[in-house]
């Protein structure tokens, strides 16, 4: 039998938090009576405004979109249902609708859908180990549901990979709100259908730029027309220019509260986390920091910092805390940005670009009268041996010195692209994972450059002559990052 939950109403529903007790139910008006609706899992929420979750309405695996702002509930419900009309107008795969209208007597509009199963979306496939020519297939069968969409003079305003459902061989375009259909029929035109297809592209998974030809001219077939000279470079622009806009809009995300993170003050500390890590063990090592480190094992111990690995239930973690070392230094800090939440920012920044770096989890800020003092770091402790000791090794092969010169290279090519400098290129802050990958760590003196110039480029000369610095003794060594660095055109 299904637990039900509690019996939700429109004013707890509409004062819901991240921490909404779940399962929880909605009777339903119905012909045949008075149905029950069991909302089992939150898919996504903004509080006050908008709520998905995966539910059971009897049996039938649903998912319902409650619109909770007392204000623009209305609008925002009459907006979804239209996309949802013209989607199935135009002849375009969308779930399909089992009911619309309103509950409780306050009048809480609500969406329900048919759960699509099986169903992954294309970010999902697209991580699943695969060739190019698998990946470069799955990005042109949604190129050509975006193809039908713009020949049905339809524009997705907020286009995205998480919009687009692959199941049984079908693609199932999702979130009716954000589909308009303001060209009255008409078909979108070249300039609109190539900003719009570069939004959805402007995604930093590796390997998308290399099939943006191909793409185009996939889409231009789909239109029935012939790509025009220039297009190309104008979709590169147009994703780099969205590219800087999502990344942006993800930092900032990071830093307050929403679906993916919590932040909020406790005994004097600023803390923020990621949701996807939250468990009593972390409460716990939030709350208490320095209790929980004094048990764990001390991977460095200097004087402005100290990191320590620990265990938190089934997590471990590395914590890095940066210590007050005096009373000048304290005067230093206390109005600046801590070191530990630079680190969180660009911890963030390369997660979404890609770049390797161990995952972060959370941050603190002891905040004393809005004086920031001692701050935390807490990542993902990733196994390895630091750059400077694996590639000094005497017994290391030359198929595995290759191995990191090449991950070496990759990684200053994506700094460069993504006009980011690091500050400190000593040896010790590489991690040589032992799953092959080459992990940036020590982020707190990193720098994002909006506009690179010749300021960045001194930044990032800075960074290799740094890093050459590693090796001055080790000519041998020093002629391979000599070439990459020559290589990378930096």
């Amino acid at each position: 039998m299904v637990n039900s939950g509690w019996s939700a109403d429109s004013a707890a529903l509409r004062q819901a938090q991240f921490d909404l007790q779940l399962p929880f139910s909605i009777t339903l008006p119905g012909a045949g009576g008075r149905q029950l609706l069991v909302c089992q899992k939150l898919l996504r929420l903004i509080p006050g405004k908008r709520m998905v979750c995966a539910a059971l309405w009897g049996t039938r695996a649903v998912v319902v979109k409650l619109f909770l702002d007392p204000h623009k509930a209305a609008r925002h419900f009459k907006r979804e249902l239209a996309g949802i009309k013209a989607l199935l107008t135009a002849g375009i795969k969308t779930p399909e609708l089992l009911f619309s209208g309103s509950v409780f007597p306050e009048s809480l509009p609500l969406i329900i859908f048919a759960e699509i199963e099986p169903a992954a979306t294309l970010v999902e496939l697209w991580l699943k180990p695969a060739g190019n020519h698998e990946r470069l297939s799955l990005l042109e069968r949604v190129v050509g549901v975006i193809a039908e969409h713009h020949e049905a003079g339809l524009l997705q305003s907020d286009i995205h990979w998480g919009n687009f459902l692959f199941s049984n061989e079908e693609v199932y375009t999702i979130d009716g709100d954000a589909v308009t259909n303001k060209l009255a029929g008409a078909r979108v035109g070249r300039a609109a259908g190539l900003a719009n297809l570069a939004l959805f592209l402007a995604e930093p998974h590796p390997g998308i730029d290399d099939f943006l030809t191909v793409l185009w001219s996939s889409y231009c077939a789909c239109r029935g027309w012939s790509p025009a000279a220039g297009e190309v470079d104008k979709l590169k622009s147009l994703i780099a220019g969205q590219r800087r806009h999502k990344i942006e809009k993800f930092v900032a995300k990071s830093q307050r509260s929403c679906t993916a993170f919590r932040c909020f003050e406790h005994d004097n500390f600023h803390i923020v986390y990621d949701r996807a890590y939250q468990s009593p063990n972390l409460d716990d090592l939030l709350k208490q920091p320095d209790v929980i480190m004094a048990s764990g094992a001390v991977l460095k111990a200097g004087n402005s910092a100290t990191v320590v690995r620990v265990g938190a239930g089934g997590l471990d973690l590395a914590v890095k805390r940066y210590n007050i070392k005096n009373l000048p230094h304290a005067c230093r800090r206390s109005l600046r940005p801590s070191r530990a939440a630079v680190s969180w920012q660009m911890g963030q920044r390369l997660c979404w670009l890609r770049i390797a770096t161990p995952k972060p989890v959370a941050m603190l800020e002891k905040r004393v009268c809005g004086l920031r003092s001692t701050a935390y770091f807490i990542s993902e402790y990733v196994a390895g041996s630091l750059a400077y000791d694996c590639l000094r090794r005497p017994d290391i092969a030359a198929v595995e010195l290759w191995h990191w010169a090449e991950q070496f290279r990759e990684l200053l090519r994506q700094l460069r692209d993504s006009g980011l400098s690091h500050g400190d290129f000593k040896a010790t802050n590489f991690l040589c994972g032992a799953d092959g990958r080459l992990y940036l760590i020590d982020l707190d003196a990193m720098r994002y450059w909006p506009k690179p110039g010749a300021a960045f480029q001194k930044a990032i000369t800075r960074d290799c002559q740094r890093l050459l610095a590693n090796w001055q003794d080790r000519p041998e060594i020093e002629h391979i990052f000599l070439d990459i660095i020559k290589k990378c055109g930096l």
